[in-house]
């Protein structure tokens, strides 16, 4: 997933040209490879709330992340890691929809060949359009991912001391695959369940809950903590453990 994927010699020229009148920081982001832990981050976002749009056969991809008015602060918390791939501001969006008011906020970044190459992988087939998880999602899934995975589709059940990852989206194989690569990547016991018709979820239950706090916690933001049963609302990300992998 880290070199140019083929767009059309033009579509390059054109990005390149744009990238090479930008602040320093932001040409050396653009130009190569995502750091480690960019990547790590993006597997795991796609793998839940983040989805890759393709405008036009020929040119880049870009990210598009789309939440709910209470994700607000873990939003903000991706704009700051990728803002060096984006030109915009966080969109903030209120509709009315059967007499009740929806929030939703959303930011994108801009369309860049290195994006592509994780959108042929999670998007192999362009006649549907649908997400799947990578057959060789083991190569770059650690526990930055999970903690991003779980941010996005995780649930705890206080009943349980249990973590639910809300796979649904995916077939029963992908997460089947996506439930091993946990297991094998970063020795986690967890299963899959059938949670409706067709539709599967990963649980991780209460003899794995430990270990996964130790895992994903230095990597969630607070606004998430709640995800993994934790009741913090007062502490701020720690930038300065990541530094060096951004």
């Amino acid at each position: 997933m880290k070199n140019f994927t083929t767009i059309s010699n033009y579509s390059l020229k054109r990005y390149l040209n744009k990238v090479l009148k930008l602040d320093s920081y932001k040409i050396d982001y653009r130009l190569n490879n995502l750091p480690s832990y960019l990547n790590e981050t993006l597997i795991g976002v796609l793998l839940s709330d983040g989805s890759l749009e393709k405008p036009s056969l020929s040119g880049g991809s870009r990210l598009s992340v789309n939440l709910g008015e209470k994700g607000l602060p873990y939003i903000l918390h991706l704009y700051n890691l990728f803002e060096p791939f984006i030109d915009t501001d966080v969109n903030i969006k209120t509709i009315k929809l059967e007499e009740k008011i929806h929030t939703t906020v959303r930011f994108k970044t801009i369309s860049t060949p290195f994006f592509s190459n994780y959108y042929n992988v999670f998007y192999p087939d362009l006649n549907n359009n649908k997400k799947i998880v990578p057959k060789d999602i083991s190569s770059d899934f650690t526990e930055v991912s999970l903690a991003h995975l779980i941010m996005g589709d995780g649930n705890f059940l206080k009943e349980r001391n249990m973590i639910r990852i809300y796979t649904n989206a995916f077939t029963e194989d992908d997460v089947l695959n996506l439930s091993a690569t946990i297991k094998n990547n970063l020795n986690l016991n967890n299963e899959v369940f059938l949670d409706r018709k067709d539709q599967f979820i990963i649980r991780i239950h209460e003899d794995e809950l430990n270990k996964t706090r130790q895992l994903v916690l230095p990597y969630l933001h607070p606004s998430m903590y709640y995800r993994v049963g934790l009741n913090v609302t007062d502490k701020k990300f720690d930038y300065s453990k990541i530094l060096n992998k951004i």
